[in-house]
């Protein structure tokens, strides 16, 4: 059997698969995956391959995964591992995870030793430990961890930064490390998204360099200005065509990444085609309120709380036929016949005070904002640039860069909700191209591609 000469990688924490797509198409041969969400593995097996272990990693220690490789031929000896790659979920450093322990504090409900929630406490955080279990028994050369910015400001209950704290974990262990927040933008990425990103070296020599900053900026409007309208009524596409390929520059440039790049199952969309490209269909309530939202980027921005209370008269102009605005027990209610499979065809208002900024316009002029796993249950955030609907699971793709060929519905088996999950858990594949050429390039090999070259 002839070996594969690429560099191998275990990427944990896979996910969909982004940092394994990136670190794949730059030249890295990833051996084996590890990843948690059924319907996250479903797509990385249907999209990259069939080496990854779906379950607890906790339920598969490091020494495990070097039996599995070694049976089915993948490395002979576990030095043969180059490059350990992975975002460990870390709930707590979120912002949204932050308030949800003040209030467990608040109300009395907190078992944590410590009122500033340490990162030991948290038995989430100790993912990271699985992480570190990892490196030390495989001993790569190399690692990225990606995690989120809260990270950044967070203490244990020491006060020391999170951040020095595991730093020391790997250098306990004879690694190098930096950490630094990177922004996806900044990596030719339609999307405004931060995370920190830790890279270790074994040793002192070859340390792996941070990607220098492209000159590429790619806004949301120029990230998906190709595909079909949608129907807001249904949520689905009107053709699955996508316009002819005939912009240039960055975001020319950015199109033909998106819809030439086939992925690892060696599949490519045809024929200038898109999927999953749908979306929610706008209730009559939401159909009213959405022409009112303004992103700012044509006069002053508009949010859901300068909508409600103050301006139901325009909701009501706005409500499609058979449908009215009436206000019971205190509170204001859009109502008519059944709608969507609802008998009970009412909708409710968000309290302004606590969801003020509960349905946002994305600025077509800059790249989107962060793209979060909270698409799942509403794209309220995310409301299309120009058309009056919450975005595609295609235009969320986009905006994480993924090749058009790369399906999240896994040919079918998985719903739009978790679709939409997956796109805002993973790593944008163009920032995960930055990194994984930075350490080929520690190794005196010349990356497959870089993205000098995509833009």
């Amino acid at each position: 059997m002839v070996q594969d000469p690429r560099p191998k990688a275990i990427d944990l924490f896979a996910g969909p698969g982004g940092l394994s797509l990136g670190l794949s198409l730059t030249g890295f041969n990833v051996v084996g995956a590890v990843e948690w969400d059924p319907q996250a593995g479903q797509t990385y097996t249907h999209n990259i391959g069939d080496h990854v272990h779906i379950g607890d990693i906790t339920e598969l220690p490091p020494k495990e995964m070097e039996r599995r490789l070694k049976r089915s031929k993948k490395i002979r000896s576990n030095k043969e591992i180059t490059l350990i790659s992975g975002g460990p979920p870390c709930p707590g450093f979120s912002l949204i995870g932050r308030s949800k322990i003040a209030n467990l504090i608040k109300t009395g409900n907190w078992e944590g030793s410590d009122h500033r929630h340490s990162f030991i406490d948290d038995p989430r955080n100790q993912l990271f430990q699985e992480f570190v279990r990892y490196v030390e028994h495989f001993k790569p050369k190399y690692f990225i961890m990606e995690n989120v910015m809260g990270m950044i400001s967070f203490k244990d209950k020491d006060e020391k930064p999170i951040i020095s704290v595991i730093k020391e974990e790997f250098e306990a262990r004879g690694y190098s490390v930096d950490a630094r927040s990177l922004l996806a933008s900044d990596y030719g990425v339609p999307q405004a998204r931060k995370r920190v990103i830790f890279l270790g070296t074994r040793g002192k020599k070859q340390r792996i360099k941070y990607p220098q900053k492209i000159s590429a900026t790619v806004s949301a409007r120029e990230a998906i200005r190709d595909l079909p309208a949608i129907d807001p009524l249904t949520g689905l596409c009107v053709s699955n065509r996508l316009k002819p390929l005939r912009w240039k520059g960055y975001s020319g440039s950015f199109l033909r990444w998106v819809r030439k790049t086939p992925n690892f199952s060696a599949k490519i969309t045809k024929n200038a085609t898109c999927s999953i490209h749908k979306t929610r269909a706008v209730n009559p309530r939401d159909q009213a309120i959405f022409p009112l939202i303004r992103s700012g980027e044509d006069g002053d921005r508009v949010l859901y709380r300068d909508v409600y209370p103050d301006r139901l008269a325009d909701v009501e102009n706005l409500l499609p036929d058979g449908y009215s605005l009436s206000k019971k027990s205190g509170k204001y209610w859009v109502e008519g016949p059944p709608w969507g499979g609802r008998n009970d065809a009412r909708w409710g208002w968000y309290d302004p005070s606590k969801f003020g900024d509960k349905m946002r316009r994305i600025r077509g002029d800059r790249p989107a904002p962060t793209i979060v796993a909270h698409l799942a249950k509403d794209g309220y955030m995310f409301i299309h640039p120009d058309q009056e609907r919450t975005i595609s699971a295609r235009e969320a793709a986009r905006f994480q860069s993924f090749p058009d060929s790369f399906d999240f519905s896994a040919g079918g088996q998985n719903p739009l909700s978790s679709q939409f999950r997956q796109i805002g858990n993973a790593v944008p594949p163009l920032l995960a191209i930055a990194l994984g050429s930075e350490v080929l390039k520690a190794m005196k090999i010349n990356p497959e591609i870089t993205l000098e070259e995509i833009f």
